[in-house]
């Protein structure tokens, strides 16, 4: 059985675009070595993240991510046990709100979380939703 968490949560000060990049970049490729996977944004001083992989590793990381000082205010969105991963393996899908810094186009999300259940999949969402009017997502 595989695990998701998500969660957002306020950035400890704003961040400059070089920080964003480089937080974005160790967080893709620490989560890929671990076999994690999902998505992390940031919007207007917020992360997103949803996180994807076995329980007991996803549970670790989103316990250290909560010990991390670098945000606070954070909140559970959801955590549950998921039948599929929702996620293709081979990509990270870790962008920054401002299309400056990653490329991608919002469609990929929506692909990304057909497999999570319709209730989790109205949460995700909605949130991208949030995330789109405030930001410069293509």
């Amino acid at each position: 059985m595989h695990y998701a968490v998500s969660y957002v949560s306020t950035a400890q000060r704003d961040l400059e675009p070089s920080e964003v990049v480089e937080i974005l970049d160790q967080t893709e490729v620490r989560n890929n070595n671990l076999g994690i996977h999902g998505f992390l944004i940031y919007s207007e001083g917020n992360f997103f993240e949803v996180l994807e992989g076995e329980k007991e590793l996803v549970l670790q990381l989103y316990d250290a991510i909560k010990e991390d000082g670098r945000h606070k205010n954070i909140i559970s969105i959801f955590e549950k046990t998921i039948a599929e991963k929702p996620f293709d393996p081979e990509n990270g899908y870790f962008i920054s709100a401002n299309t400056q810094y990653r490329k991608i186009r919002i469609e990929n999300f929506y692909n990304c979380i057909k497999e999570l259940d319709a209730s989790t999949q109205k949460v995700v969402n909605n949130m991208l939703l949030q995330i789109g009017k405030n930001s410069a997502l293509m």
